[in-house]
């Protein structure tokens, strides 16, 4: 799965030179947390985050009135708040890359950039999507970890015995184990003779860690 497919296209944006409130109000009305930052409408600049307004709004215990807390705000551009030189992908960068740079970066969003311009953001609510859609968790079906030698062969010694049993394969994922000799398959399967399938999986010498 890659970035592209999973992006918002269009995503909402301020330019730099526009002020703080700008960029509060408008996080506030489309209800997300982060907006790329343009200089001239076209070039991404930077990335403006609901953290970085907080970080740099007056504190609640300020003597400011209202409107000179609004004043202050409209004083303020967004290139004086925003994270410069944002880290960015590309539509074809694979989730799991970009999963990595979140992590690796503690960020929450990535810019996605194509040919130098901007065509998209992606959120860790994104990715999240992304990988709940790949273990298959919002449609029907049963959930069986095994445990497996890791070596050559396993996986398709598995789905062999399904098939025997018409089990429709939703998804599967590998874990690791705590043996280093071993690996996890977590399969999501659909079937209508589940017990008997699980039952099969035990008697065929595989070692069931999980089912539900």
């Amino acid at each position: 799965m890659i970035v592209g497919r999973r992006m918002k296209k269009n995503p909402v944006c301020v330019d730099e030179e526009d002020s703080m409130k700008k960029a509060m109000d408008l996080l506030k009305e489309k209800g997300i947390r982060h907006l790329p930052v343009l200089r001239g409408g076209e070039k991404l600049v930077g990335i403006v985050s609901d953290r970085d307004i907080k970080a740099a709004s007056p504190s609640p215990a300020t003597s400011l009135e209202i409107r000179e807390i609004y004043y202050l705000l409209d004083k303020i551009k967004v290139k004086q708040i925003m994270t410069k030189k944002p880290y960015t992908v590309s539509p074809s960068t694979p989730i799991e890359e970009a999963a990595l740079i979140m992590r690796e970066k503690k960020i929450g969003a990535l810019p996605v950039v194509e040919k130098g311009k901007l065509v998209g953001i992606i959120t860790e609510t994104d990715i999240l999507d992304a990988f709940l859609d790949a273990m298959g968790v919002a449609g029907p079906g049963y959930r069986i970890e095994i445990e497996l030698p890791n070596k050559p062969g396993q996986l398709f010694e598995v789905a062999k015995l399904l098939k025997e049993f018409e089990v429709n394969i939703v998804s599967v994922v590998t874990a690791s184990s705590d043996d280093p000799e071993k690996k996890i398959l977590v399969f999501r399967i659909e079937t209508n003779r589940y017990k008997v399938v699980k039952s099969m999986l035990k008697k065929s010498g595989f070692s069931i860690i999980a089912a539900d």
